[in-house]
C-alpha cells in the first residue's frame, strides 16, 4: 500500500492516488496517460515510513511527452 503523488511540470495541480495494493509499479522513462494525454516519468522520489502506521509515499515527477 502506498500514497502516489503525480508533479506535473505544467499549469496542471498535483494529484494524489493511493494504491491500496502497492501494485502499480512506476520507473523512470514510463510513459503513462493522465487526462487524455501522455506524460514521461522524469524522476521517483520514494520515502518509507519509520513508523508502520504511516503509509510509504512516492513522488513522481512528470513531463509532457511529445510524440514525434
Amino acid at each position: 500500500m502506498k500514497h502516489i503523488v503525480y508533479k506535473y511540470d505544467s499549469d496542471q495541480s498535483d494529484e494524489m492516488e493511493f494504491d491500496s495494493r502497492g501494485s502499480q509499479i512506476l520507473e523512470q522513462g514510463d510513459i503513462v496517460s493522465r487526462h487524455g494525454m501522455s506524460w514521461k516519468v522524469e524522476s521517483i522520489e520514494y520515502q518509507d515510513e519509520d513508523n508502520r502506521k504511516l503509509i510509504p509515499t512516492w513522488w513522481v515527477y512528470l513531463t509532457r511527452a511529445v510524440a514525434n
